[in-house]
């Protein structure tokens, strides 16, 4: 009896079999054709499951983001604060074990240089949802650390977009100053923190 094959499954193995070569070569340089010998797939395969090289990257981030929510929902408790749910959330050291956390930094800033050359908004596109998640994400936590008196803030959208911008600048950093995951991680968790504390009600 034919082996039926699970289409998500095969989809999600094909997309993770580029990172090795996006993180080596950089997005732009990899051809759909070194993607398929990565994935010991025929190159008609591939169009059989993306339409393009773009849609390869965004469901490797689909699949990072949806296992890193999966880890988040689980070591958060009902006892924590805000700041630390949102630390939690930014805390990029529970990427799970089969993945390595410097190829998984590397290409996020290829996506990064991707973008800022992109011609077709693709990219463009996708970042900003990426970032509209994190976006809702902060909004959420920020606003019921004020409903529990944990923090004082008069403009939540406002310190939620310094947060974004946060974000952006150290991927931007990290990759111009060739930061390895742990220090990229350190700084994030020490700035996040710096912030957070300036709204926090038991230090004003």
């Amino acid at each position: 009896m034919a082996r039926i094959i699970d289409k998500d499954e095969k989809r999600a193995n094909i997309a993770l079999s580029a990172i090795k070569l996006f993180c080596e070569k950089g997005i732009q340089q990899t051809s759909i054709d070194e993607i398929a010998k990565s994935a010991e797939v025929a190159k008609g395969t591939i169009y059989l499951y993306f339409k393009n090289k773009e849609e390869i990257v965004f469901t490797i981030w689909d699949i990072l983001s949806a296992q890193h929510q999966e880890t988040f929902q689980k070591n958060i408790t009902v006892n924590m604060s805000a700041k630390e749910k949102i630390l939690e959330y930014f805390n990029f050291n529970q990427l799970q074990e089969e993945f390595d956390k410097e190829q998984i930094l590397k290409l996020f800033q290829h996506f990064i240089s991707s973008m800022l050359i992109d011609e077709t908004q693709l990219y463009t596109a996708y970042f900003e949802s990426f970032f509209k998640k994190d976006y809702d994400f902060i909004f959420l936590y920020l606003n019921e650390g004020i409903d529990k008196g944990e923090l004082i803030i008069d403009d939540v959208d406002n310190l939620t977009n310094i947060i974004i911008l946060l974000l952006k600048g150290l991927l931007v950093k990290s990759k111009a100053s060739n930061m390895t995951f742990n220090e990229t991680q350190n700084i994030l968790n020490k700035h996040l923190s710096y912030l957070l504390d300036n709204y926090t009600k038991d230090k004003l």
